[in-house]
């Protein structure tokens, strides 16, 4: 009988990044080019396009191939054993093992996919149903079926997912979707903007000369605070529903949510927290008595408990850590996930990413409208890039620009990347990406010893370079010594950047 052997979590990364190539794909496809050729189209110059039914069956395709793949991955779990669930290590099993656990899971995958494509075409009925009552009706028969309620509301509007959680059935349905784990990221986005929104009139114009990275929003027609603590009541009392919405809620969504004024009012906050701490990496240790004083983009970590590496607030040795590190090492053990993904699609040290956004949340808190120090503010000026989100990596800059130019990440206009920078996870594969990219562009020198796990030397260039400048020294400093200096260098090899950086591993059981 023939052994075979995989690391299944590197077949999972495979999947997921295809999956979400071929997802920014269908988006830019979406955004941009579907509309030039409809305006080409309508000027008779040429032919109606089949482009939109062309595009789909790819993304489909392309989306069951990395299905698939994600599968073989999970047969070798099985196969493998209670041993195999040990994170990256190689997997041995017998051919028929794996073979027979994979089929099992594509029969699975096959009636879960039936329910799915039940519920998405009971979703594209609603469009044409006069009224609620027939699609509530079909949504009761459907109360136990996970997978039909998120293919579902996986199809649905806003507009048609808040009217749906105005109804008791529909709150159901809901949390019964999260439970399967098949909601989609941008259906999870839908929900949460229909929490906490202030009452009409409540939120002030701004006349801002500059597009927030964190927008103020108000809807004319919310869900009544009533029903949003319904849905939350609902989702609390299902713990895999809880979980998976709490992993889709994004730091920026959460604080958005409770310091609206509906939030304050109706007790909507403290619902939300509970949820929130269904997360699976969510801190365990003690609640801090008193708040941090962090950089804007990691505000959302001052309502966190304390680490697990540091759950009474000391380290392992007693020695306190201050109240602003508690709070940026229990941020990063709630990214933890994300972090560790990442680092392993670019091959370097995960203490790289979780140190860049570390000193930018500790150090690099100046107001914006002091005096900026080393061309990294806080908060810049309006004629410097702007920053959004962990990591302050800046929308237009240069470095940025080429990881997108040399394939890094694919290509994102302005406004695509804001979006994606202003989400915790985005932020967290640009800084991973940019990384790696100089951790490659090292390697190009044979002369040079590898960087990918030289924190210091990764966390100076994420500060002060770009690819054509290291590039540039890199040539004309042949078999010269690189002498870092800048504060993030200094940061990560002091005693005290040293400790952090060493129990932020910790979080990963990986020291």
């Amino acid at each position: 009988m023939a052994k075979v052997s995989a690391i299944p979590e590197k077949l999972f990364a495979y999947s997921a990044a295809c999956t979400r190539g071929a997802e920014q794909f269908q988006q830019w496809v979406s955004a941009y080019l579907s509309s030039a050729l409809r305006d080409v189209e309508k000027s008779g110059v040429a032919p109606p396009s089949s482009l939109d039914s062309s595009v789909a069956k790819w993304i489909a395709a392309a989306f069951y191939t990395d299905r698939g793949v994600s599968t073989v991955g999970r047969a070798f779990q099985e196969a493998g054993g209670p041993t195999a669930g040990t994170p990256a290590k190689l997997v041995s099993a017998s051919d028929q093992d794996v073979n027979a656990a994979f089929q099992r899971l594509q029969t699975q995958y096959a009636q879960q996919s039936r329910s799915t494509e039940a519920g998405a075409a009971l979703a594209r009925r609603m469009e044409q149903a006069d009224g609620l009552a027939p699609i509530l009706a079909e949504l009761g028969n459907h109360a136990n079926d996970p997978y039909f309620n998120a293919g579902f509301y996986n199809q649905l509007s806003s507009e048609q997912i808040r009217r749906l959680m105005s109804d008791p059935t529909g709150i159901k349905a809901l949390v019964s979707a999260f439970a399967s784990g098949a909601v989609s990221k941008e259906t999870a986005d839908k929900v949460a903007r229909q929490l906490g929104w202030d009452q009409p009139g409540m939120i002030p114009e701004l006349p801002l000369p500059w597009k927030p990275p964190f927008p103020w929003e108000k809807h004319d027609d919310d869900v009544p605070p009533n029903d949003q603590i319904a849905f939350l009541k609902a989702l609390l009392a299902n713990r895999a529903a809880a979980a998976q919405f709490a992993y889709n809620l994004d730091d920026s969504e959460l604080l958005r949510i409770k310091e609206t004024y509906g939030a304050r009012a109706s007790g909507l906050g403290l619902l939300l927290d509970k949820v929130y701490a269904a997360h699976p990496s969510w801190p365990r240790g003690a609640e801090p008595p008193t708040s941090a004083d962090l950089s804007w983009e990691l505000r959302g970590a001052d309502a966190l408990p304390f680490p697990s590496v540091a759950p009474q607030g000391v380290d392992r040795n007693g020695k306190p850590y201050s109240r602003d590190e508690l709070a940026v090492l229990s941020w990063i053990e709630l990214h933890k996930d994300t972090i560790l993904q990442e680092a392993r699609r670019w091959n370097v040290d995960p203490r790289a990413i979780a140190g860049a956004i570390a000193w930018e949340a500790l150090k690099n808190k100046d107001r914006w409208w002091q005096d900026v120090r080393d061309g990294l503010p806080a908060r810049p000026p309006l004629d410097y890039h702007l920053s959004a989100g962990p990591g302050k990596v800046h929308i237009q800059s240069e470095i940025v620009k080429q990881i997108e130019a040399e394939g890094y990440l694919p290509h994102q206009g302005e406004d695509g990347r804001r979006e994606i920078l202003r989400t915790s996870d985005g932020s967290i594969r640009y800084i991973a990406a940019i990384l790696g990219a100089y951790s490659k562009v090292t390697e190009e020198n044979p002369d040079r010893e590898p960087i990918r796990n030289n924190v210091p030397v990764l966390l100076n260039l994420y500060q002060g370079s770009n690819l054509d400048r290291w590039r540039a020294w890199l040539n004309a400093h042949p078999g010269e010594p690189y002498q870092p200096g800048n504060r993030m260098w200094k940061w990560s090899v002091s005693p005290e950047g040293q400790r952090f950086l060493n129990d932020s591993l910790r979080l990963w059981d990986q020291e």
